[in-house]
């Protein structure tokens, strides 16, 4: 049997789910297994997957959710170890076989994760990672109740005998907001995590410049996972969920700054606006906007250090 099972859910994913389905079956670590678990698509996806034949393990089910289509995958899965991969990102080759060393050089620990490089909707590289200064490290429990930890799912391969002491992601998360983040936590109970600096996959943002996955969702969400968080460690849950509320502002914010430095007005334009719609109460933003009109020199001048492309966006998440 194979001693990792790769786990894929995916909803409308036809844009990108071959790339993902690819870089799980390019993985150096050949000892793999890919469930991929289509979660009642209606676009094109079944149709992608189903070219792969019997090289992956094809789920169906109804419109459930990632949660409960993990879960899914988790209870067929036959690995000692358990990895994750959304659809719309991607692994780098050697994900598999960096995670499952830093687990087998440290029993003690259940989970190991990896940084990651950012890309935008159409897989255009953002020159950064996902991951740098103070949570560039495993962190403790109390930590990842206190702010909101860059772990993505796309980045961990945790055991499962840890994943089973969880009880898997919990699935009153119906979208895809906070169950990953729920389930490392009672993870860390189980021990600690290994963290591995160099990027090991590729995370893609899904809102610009195209819309990949509907937004929203996070609200009702954030009010789950309050309770949950209240309930077992006696913590509110509200500096995470402002955290996650900034996330997609700071993105289109770094992104806008981006192509000021590389002289794309229009590129600009359309990140800040964007921003602007998510919050319109950001003054900073505004401001950005209007250098997109000046000439490309006074521009970046005026963006100064913040545009240069080895920034990292603040909390990604």
């Amino acid at each position: 049997m194979p001693r990792v099972s790769a786990i894929i859910p995916v909803y409308n994913g036809a844009a990108t789910i071959a790339e993902a389905v690819e870089s799980a079956l390019a993985q150096s670590w050949h000892d793999l297994e890919v469930i991929v678990v289509d979660d009642g698509s209606s676009d094109d996806t079944r149709a992608i997957l189903n070219r792969y034949g019997d090289r992956i393990h094809l789920i169906t089910q109804s419109n459930r959710g990632p949660a409960a289509a993990r879960n899914a995958a988790a209870r067929i899965a036959t690995g000692e170890y358990l990895a994750f991969l959304d659809a719309d990102d991607r692994w780098l080759p050697t994900m598999i076989e960096r995670c499952v060393g830093e687990l087998e050089s440290a029993p003690e620990c259940v989970l190991a994760y990896a940084n990651l490089t950012v890309v935008d909707s159409g897989g255009r590289t953002l020159g950064t990672s996902l991951i740098n200064g103070d949570t560039a490290h495993a962190p403790t429990l109390k930590e990842m109740l206190g702010q909101m930890w860059p772990i993505m799912t796309s980045s961990v391969v945790i055991t499962r005998a840890a994943f089973d002491r969880t009880g898997g992601f919990r699935e009153e998360f119906a979208r895809a907001s906070f169950e990953d983040i729920h389930l490392w936590m009672l993870a860390r109970e189980q021990g600690p995590f290994r963290y591995i600096q160099e990027p090991m996959a590729v995370w893609r943002f899904s809102l610009f410049p195209g819309r990949l996955k509907k937004a929203g969702g996070n609200i009702a969400a954030g009010k789950v996972l309050d309770r949950i968080m209240r309930e077992r460690w006696g913590v509110s849950a509200g500096p995470l969920l402002k955290t996650r509320a900034r996330a997609a502002r700071s993105i289109l914010g770094y992104i806008g700054l981006l192509a000021i430095r590389e002289g794309d007005a229009r590129r600009a334009r359309e990140a800040f606006g964007d921003a602007l719609r998510i919050d319109p109460w950001r003054v900073r933003n505004y401001l950005r906007l209007m250098r997109t009109y000046l000439p490309t020199r006074l521009a970046r001048a005026l963006s100064g250090r913040t545009g240069r492309a080895s920034s990292t966006p603040a909390r990604l998440r």
